[in-house]
């Protein structure tokens, strides 16, 4: 058995749904990321699917022909329950239409998993944004089912999970596939949700931001929310301790600290995410506006079945406060004193510790800020 290493192996799954013997299971290790460990009481026949299977082990090339567009959705209902423009939805909603399957992450209690779903009236358990890891175990399973039996299917992920998709389907024909990525900052332990779910003041998470007050490319707030037992929903706003961590790139996992699957360029259908710093669409801001990065011809033939608005943006307009779309390398990150004594103070429930050592302002806080910059200069020049 041949698997990535813990520096590198970004959690996607693949591996465990491609096993034939389902001797590999997911478990959400000390340090709270999900780790891809052995089932002691299964043997391993050495038949190397998930070695074969794994996108950290096999990378591929991708194309150059991508678009950039600035987009929403029409629909205001859709947009008004999405994280930004509403494009997921849209583009949801016409494979449903079509038939189809629509695969998404979706908040259940304390945790994030993702669902398949073939109704309209499903399609908002998978809007919003869900900053935590997802359990993908047998989802990859479904998707290559929903092929094989002639559906459309529609999947939307991180890229390292498109990527873990990609590559268990292998020769499985895509023809009705369509993939959906979404720009990301990066995984961070879930030790502090863990920390809320033992505590017993709530039922689970009811959002980790909304557009209550509306949407914005600059300055806008995160606002973590919580169900109580009661059924009331509390605000805990963004000064809390999963949104701290969520921030703060120290916290990070150590393969989103390095990631493979970033790019101008993906292998995916198109990416997606907020249009963070946007000037140009000043009208479209509080509903919510969408970055759309089209990868193909295909993808763009589907947006026009929609009711998906989309104008094309150069790309210095899309990076200039979108630096996750194409950089993510703090490698460094992964050996600071800093990080290792937050992670064990969170094992240990001393959150004073571990919140100092993120906070900004303090010395540990300030050597990475120092960090970040010269990173950034340093790719700014090459």
């Amino acid at each position: 058995m041949r698997l990535a290493s813990s520096k590198e192996c970004t959690g996607c799954m693949a591996c465990v749904d491609a096993c034939p013997h389902t001797v590999l299971k997911a478990t959400i290790d000390i340090n709270g990321y999900y780790a891809i460990v052995p089932d002691s009481e299964k043997q391993c026949t050495e038949c190397g699917k998930c070695s074969q299977i794994c996108p950290v082990l096999n990378q591929t090339q991708t194309t150059g022909e991508s678009v950039p567009y600035a987009a929403w959705n029409k629909d205001s209902e859709q947009r008004k329950q999405s994280a930004s423009g509403g494009i997921f939805a849209a583009l949801a909603t016409s494979i449903i239409r079509k038939g189809g399957s629509v695969y998404g992450a979706a908040i259940e209690g304390f945790d994030v998993k993702h669902l398949r779903i073939t109704d309209e009236c499903e399609l908002h358990r998978l809007q919003g944004s869900k900053y935590q890891h997802s359990d993908m175990t047998g989802i990859y399973m479904q998707v290559r089912n929903d092929l094989r039996q002639g559906m459309y299917v529609l999947f939307s992920g991180l890229g390292c999970q498109v990527a873990g998709l990609l590559s268990f389907l292998g020769k499985t024909k895509k023809e009705k596939l369509y993939t959906i990525d979404t720009i990301c900052g990066g995984l961070s332990t879930m030790l502090p949700m863990l920390h809320l779910k033992t505590s017993g003041k709530y039922k689970g998470i009811s959002s980790f931001r909304d557009k209550e007050n509306g949407w914005q490319s600059k300055g806008f707030r995160y606002s973590l929310k919580m169900v109580r037992k009661d059924g009331s929903v509390e605000d805990l706003g963004l000064d809390n301790l999963v949104l701290n961590t969520f921030s703060s790139k120290l916290l990070k996992r150590s393969s989103c600290l390095d990631c493979k699957f970033v790019g101008l360029h993906r292998n995916s259908d198109c990416t997606i995410g907020d249009f963070w710093g946007n000037e140009s669409f000043k009208e479209q801001h509080h509903e919510g506006l969408s970055v759309l990065i089209a990868h193909n011809e295909r993808i763009i033939s589907l947006m026009r079945e929609t009711h998906i608005e989309a104008k094309p943006v150069s790309w210095k307009e899309v990076i200039t406060d979108n630096r996750n779309i194409y950089w993510t390398h703090y490698p460094l990150i992964r050996y600071f004193f800093s990080r290792k004594k937050a992670l064990l103070a969170m094992q240990e429930k001393d959150y004073v510790i571990a919140t100092k050592q993120m906070s900004p302002w303090s010395f540990p806080g300030l050597l990475l800020r120092i960090y970040l910059k010269i990173n950034m200069l340093y790719r700014s020049v090459h």
